[in-house]
Parts: structure tokens; sequence; C-alpha cells
């Protein structure tokens, strides 16, 4: 329980003001008056809390209750205001704490308008507890999913493989997302819970037999797996988050899983500049993820069932959604041609080219990556407020651009474009991902979003193998970075094109057979 406590003085309109109720983060309940004594009370009518309350206490300067004290003279009157409240927020709480205190001593705005911090519309305790649990989940797949793009370089190494053999281990790992659509086919039928919790198992243990590989191509074989799981994972991760949260939040609630995952992928770029003191120190990287086991369990013994799940319609085919599903997917597979290099040959590139060792890899990717987790957020609250398709067509002309530069450059300029290609384009995920739960009924969500995913990843294979076959026979990446960059451009087009806003729609307004299950439901407040 935090408590915040202030003294001052205010004038009459500055008490009226203070016994209004507060709606801003949160959603106050009328005062009650405490015995007559000039103390009143609020209580939480909504908000991102497990408990509040909040006394007032008002005392003229001749010690009488201001409420009943002669305004016409401008009194000045003593306050008392204290304030006490629970975040329904497991684990990141404490770093929210520091920006609700704030907000506590001034916002105010009374219309429902949120802290430039907070999302775009107020959530309530299920959903910011159920987003502070998906984002840890997401931490992990952070990781699991970056572990191999970062370490694979020094396993070519210790196994004496080529740029070649990197190519085509890129490709092979990454047949794993195309394996997740079975599991999305339970995650539709059985729940996204239950998939979410194997999953991580699933993830955890592969990360820890591929530290045990003996060979690149057994390491293949447990990334494989390991991709598998992950996969699905993170499809789930999007799904349920999509579901659980308002309208209005969804390019948001993204941006903040792409942070946390960003964080999860950044220990392994951490820990990844202490790859050059052993041949073996990337095992010991693959391993970390053991230590996730700890709050796998506490996790998913808190995480509900989606609500929009248990009410889905069960009378919808995959089928009747082929069009949406090869329009998403034709682009994500376009996106993934050209993101799927960048990844995967990043860190060979800045090793190979430009002959960085590992603790000036971590130095850039750090300097690069960690200002564009402030811009995925920045992007995911416009994206709900001013609109998905601007930040695409941003993100996919400037962002990507100035990564076809960074490999084309040398020097500051390389840096400084590494840093603008990140940030700019880092609003590509929520203003393209909120689309994997939009255009979707729940019934087939979970494989839809899967399905699109894996186009997107077969892209990113088939530019990865492409990349690394060319790279060995033209001898530098620029060339062949800048060609693919093709085909994001026009994939942008298409999407700005077609498809449409819907970000102040709840989700079953824009799907008829989910709002019949319970067409008097109030979608927005009564899930």
């Amino acid at each position: 329980m935090t408590r915040q406590v202030r003294t001052f003085t205010a004038g009459a309109d500055e008490v009226d003001d203070l016994l209004r109720p507060r709606d801003d983060i949160v959603l106050e309940a009328p005062a009650g008056r405490i015995d007559g004594d000039g103390e009143y009370r609020f209580g939480l009518a909504g908000g991102p809390f497990s408990s509040y309350s909040r006394l007032v206490h008002i005392e003229s300067d001749d010690g009488g209750d201001a409420r009943g004290a002669d305004t016409s003279t401008s009194p000045r009157f003593r306050i008392t205001e204290k304030v006490e409240w629970q975040l329904a927020v497991p684990w990141f709480g404490p770093a929210i704490n520091l920006a609700v205190r704030r907000a506590m001593r001034t916002g105010r705005s009374g219309d429902g308008t949120q802290p430039v911090w907070a999302p775009p519309r107020r959530l309530d305790a299920r959903s910011a507890t159920i987003m502070a649990m998906l984002a840890a989940a997401a931490m992990l797949s952070g990781y699991l999913a970056n572990a191999p793009s970062e370490l694979h370089s020094y396993a070519a190494d210790e196994f004496g493989s080529d740029q070649a053999a990197q190519g085509t281990l890129g490709l092979v790992v990454r047949i794993g997302t195309l394996l997740a659509i079975g599991v999305s086919v339970l995650a539709d039928r059985y729940g996204r819970r239950r998939i979410a919790a194997g999953a991580m198992l699933v993830g955890i243990l592969s990360a820890a037999l591929a530290a045990l590989a003996p060979s690149m191509a057994w390491l293949g074989v447990f990334l494989v797996v390991g991709r598998t799981a992950n996969a699905a994972l993170g499809a789930t991760i999007v799904v349920m988050a999509l579901e659980e949260i308002p309208a209005g939040c969804r390019a948001w609630c993204l941006s903040v899983l792409a942070m946390a995952a960003a964080l999860g992928a950044g220990v392994v770029v951490w820990f990844q500049s202490t790859a050059d003191l052993a041949p073996w120190i990337w095992r010991l990287l693959f391993g970390i993820p053991l230590l996730a086991l700890l709050v796998v369990r506490p996790l998913m013994k808190r995480l509900p069932e989606s609500r929009r799940f248990k009410r889905r319609s069960r009378d919808v085919k995959l089928r009747e959604y082929w069009r949406p599903i090869a329009l998403l997917g034709g682009i994500y597979l376009a996106f993934g041609l050209f993101l799927g290099p960048i990844d995967w040959f990043r860190i060979e590139y800045l090793r190979d080219e430009h002959g960085f060792s590992a603790g000036v890899v971590t130095l850039f990717v750090l300097s690069t990556a960690t200002p564009a987790g402030l811009a995925v957020y920045a992007a995911g609250r416009l994206a709900d407020s001013r609109g998905r398709r601007i930040i695409l067509a941003i993100a996919s002309v400037l962002g990507l651009g100035s990564l076809v530069g960074m490999f084309n450059v040398t020097g500051a300029t390389l840096w400084l474009l590494g840093l603008v290609g990140a940030m700019l384009s880092a609003g590509l995920l929520p203003a393209l991902g909120v689309y994997r739960g939009e255009l979707f009924p729940t019934a087939v969500r979970a494989r839809a979003a899967t399905l699109t995913g894996a186009m997107g990843v077969g892209g990113a294979a088939a530019g990865i193998y492409f990349t690394g076959q060319l790279r060995t026979a033209w001898g530098s990446f620029g060339d062949i970075i800048a060609l693919l960059w093709i085909a994001p451009l026009v994939a942008a087009l298409i999407a700005v094109l077609w498809l449409t806003e819907r970000s102040g729609q709840e989700l079953e307004e824009l799907h008829p057979a989910d709002a019949s299950v319970d067409p008097e439901g109030p979608w927005s407040h009564g899930l």
C-alpha cells in the first residue's frame, strides 16, 4: 500500500476542485462526508488499482468547516489530503508507482484524459494485472527470440561454419514458426492460458538443450523446437492482450509488450559482450532462461483465461477469412523479407565488415536500440490517437531507409543511422500488429494471428537464406539490404491503401459473430 500525504493552503475555488471526484488516471466514487467535521472520503470507481481511497480534511482559518465558511472575502483554508492506493500491477508496480505519485499530486484533468505515460484510455484492475503478467511473459519471449540471432555467430566460430551455413541455420530455425500453426489450433480450442504455459516451459528447456549442442546441426534442431514454442507463445501473448484491452488502447498495448520483449532481448545483448572471453561462453547464455522457471509457475497461477475466449462464438470457420489472412500475411511476408536479414546478420556485419569486438557490438546495439524502446511506446500511443497508417508509412520509408543506410556507411554515420533507423522503424510493431487481432473474430484469432506471423517469418527465412548466399558471392551486405528494401515499401503502400483505422471500435463491433453471443453486452466495460 502506498500512502501520500500533503498539507497546504488553498482558496475556495481550489477547495471546490478538490471535492470533485477525480476522473483521470483514477475514477473516484463521489465523496462521502465523515461525521460532519470537514472530512471527505472518495472511493474507487475505476482504474488500475486493487484498492484506493482519498481523504480530504478542510479547515478554515478560524478552525471551522471550510464548506460552511463565508467565502465572500476570499478566505484561505488549510487542506490535508491523504491518498492511499495499491496498484493492480504485479512485478512492475514499483516502477510505475513513481509516475503515479506525481499524477496524484498534479493531474486532475477531470475529463478522463490520461497522463502521457499512461494508456490513452483508463484501464481497470483486471486489464492492468493481465498486461503486467503478459509483459513478464513477453520479456522471456524476447530473450528466447533474440538469443539465436545474437549468438549464432559465436556458435559458428566454435563449429567452424561459414556465413552460408549461418544463413541456412537461420532458414531452418524459422521453420519452427510454421510448426507453431498447429499449436495455435489448440489455443483456439482449449484456451490461451494453457498454451502460454506450455510454450514457456518448452521454450526454456529447448534453450537449455541448445547450450549443450555438439554441432551446428543439433543446434538447429533444438532451436527449431524452441522457435516453435516461442512463436506460439508470442502469438498467444498478442492475442490475449488484444482480447483483454479496451478499444483505443490496442496499439499502446502492443507497444508495451514490444518494450518488454525488447528488454528481454536486451539481456542477451548485455551478456553477449562476454562472448569473446572463451569460445563456449555462448552456451552459458542459452542456459540463462532456466532462471525463468522460478517465475513461470506463479505467473500462470495468477493469469486468468481470456474472457472473450470464454464467450466466443463456435460457428466461425477459419476458411471464411482467407482474404484478410492473405492480405495481412503478404504484408508481413514482405516486411520479414527485409527485417529478417537485418536481425540475423547485424552482428556478423558489425564483426566482419567493421571489425567490432563483442564489447563494441554490445555498445552499438544498446546505444541504438535502447532509445527505440521509448520510440515504440510513443508510436503505440500515436497509432491509437492519430492513426496507424501514417505511423506505418513513416516507419517504412524513413525508418527502414535509415537501416539500409546503416549497412552502407562507416564511422559515426553508422551509429547515427543505426539509432535513427531503430527509432523510426519502431512504429511497425504497434501500427501493424493490431490487425492480427482486429481482422479476425475470437474463435479463429489465434490461428489467424499465427498464420500471418508465420508468413512474415517465412519471408524472413527466405531473406536470410538469400542474403547469406549473396553475401558469400558479393562480398558485402550493403547492396543486398538495399535491394530487399523494395519489398516493405510495396507492402507499406498496400497497407495504407487497404487497411482501415479501427482503433475506437471494440472487437465485437468489428465482428458480429462475437457480438451475437451477447448482443446486450456492454463490450467496453462488461466483458
